[in-house]
C-alpha cells in the first residue's frame, strides 16, 4: 500500500494543498483555499486527512522556521508541526520555510519547467540560488553535500548593507519607510518607491503594466531590475551558484518580457575583474514556470530528509 503525504503551502492569502506520492513524484487533488485563521487551516487539513492512507504532512509557510514551528511574517499565525501531528494523528508533520520548499523543488526541474533568462552553465547537482521578489524578498540556497541536497533559507530581504546604494539609485528623499533590502526589491517595494516619487498608490502589477507608458513606472522598473542584478551578482559571488539561479513568483513572470530584464542581466555580468566577470557571465539565470512549486518541494523534502537523518 502506498502511503500518501499531505502537502500544504500557506502564502499571504491562500492555502494550497495536495496529496503527494513519493514513488512517482506526482501530486493529485490540488486545492486553493482562502484562509485567515488556524481554525480554517485545520478544517482544510481535516478534509484531507479523512484518507486513512495518509502517512505524513509537509507544510511550508512564509516565515522563519525554528525547530518545527513557523511564525509567519505576513500574518499573525504560528504554525506548530508537532501540534498538527498530534491533532491529526499522522506519523509526522514537518514545517518548512516557504523558500526552503522552493529550494527543494530545484532538483526536480527539467527543461520544460523554466524559461531561460540568461545563458550560462546549469548543473542541477551543484550549488543553486532560488530567489523571488514578492510581498517580501525570498531567497534560499541549495547545496549538495555528499550528493545529498540541503536547502538553507536566508533572511537576505532583511539585510541593510545596500540601503545607501538603493536610495541613490531610486532617488529616495524620505528614507523612513525604507529600512531593509525588501523595502526596495519586492513587489511591495515597487509600490512604495512609486508612491514616494509620484504620490500615487498603485499595485506592483499596475506599475509593471505601465512600463514604457508612464515615465515614473519606467524609471522604477528599470532601476528595480538594475539594482536586483547588482544584488544578485554579489550573492552569486558569495555562494558560487554554479548550478544556476532560479527566479520564482508572479512578479518576475510578469516582468520577463520587459526590456528592463536586459538591465538586470547587464548589471549582473558587470565586474572590474576579468576573472570574476567570467564567473558571472558563466552563471545561468532561469524563471521557474512549473506550477505548485512549493508543493513539489515539500514532496521532495519528504524524500531527502531521510537521507539527512
Amino acid at each position: 500500500m502506498i502511503r500518501k503525504k499531505l502537502l500544504l503551502d500557506l502564502g499571504g492569502t491562500n492555502l494550497r494543498a495536495g496529496i503527494g506520492n513519493a514513488k512517482d513524484l506526482s501530486i493529485i487533488d490540488v486545492s486553493k483555499t482562502k484562509v485567515s485563521s488556524n481554525e480554517e487551516i485545520f478544517n482544510v487539513i481535516k478534509d484531507y486527512t479523512k484518507d486513512e492512507n495518509l502517512s505524513e504532512i509537509i507544510f511550508s509557510a512564509a516565515g522563519p522556521r525554528h525547530e518545527n514551528v513557523v511564525s509567519m511574517t505576513n500574518r499573525s499565525l504560528v504554525l506548530d508541526g508537532n501540534l498538527i501531528q498530534n491533532t491529526f494523528k499522522v506519523n509526522r508533520c514537518d514545517m518548512l520555510n516557504d523558500w526552503e520548499s522552493i529550494g527543494y523543488c530545484l532538483p526536480l526541474l527539467n527543461q520544460d519547467d523554466f524559461t531561460l533568462l540568461k545563458g550560462g552553465n546549469r548543473d542541477p547537482k551543484k550549488t543553486s540560488i532560488a530567489i523571488g521578489p514578492g510581498t517580501g524578498l525570498g531567497v534560499s540556497i541549495l547545496r549538495h553535500i555528499n550528493q545529498i541536497p540541503y536547502v538553507f533559507a536566508t533572511e537576505l530581504g532583511n539585510t541593510k548593507s545596500f540601503n545607501n546604494y538603493l536610495n541613490q539609485q531610486f532617488q529616495i528623499q524620505n528614507t523612513s519607510d525604507f529600512k531593509v533590502l525588501e523595502n526596495y526589491l519586492s513587489g511591495t517595494g515597487i509600490q512604495k518607491i512609486y508612491k514616494s516619487i509620484s504620490g500615487i498608490s498603485l499595485s506592483s502589477e499596475q506599475i509593471v503594466d505601465a512600463y514604457n507608458l508612464d515615465k515614473t513606472a519606467t524609471f522604477v522598473i528599470n532601476n528595480f531590475c538594475k539594482c536586483l542584478g547588482r544584488v544578485l551578482a554579489d550573492l552569486n559571488l558569495t555562494v558560487m551558484a554554479v548550478g544556476g539561479i532560479y527566479f520564482a513568483g508572479a512578479l518576475m513572470r510578469r516582468m520577463q518580457k520587459l526590456g528592463a530584464v536586459e538591465l538586470l542581466i547587464s548589471e549582473f555580468n558587470e565586474h572590474h575583474s576579468q576573472h570574476h566577470r567570467k564567473i558571472l557571465t558563466d552563471t545561468s539565470i532561469h524563471l521557474i514556470t512549473k506550477e505548485h512549486t512549493p508543493l513539489y518541494g515539500n514532496l521532495n523534502y519528504s524524500i531527502v530528509r531521510r537521507l539527512h537523518e
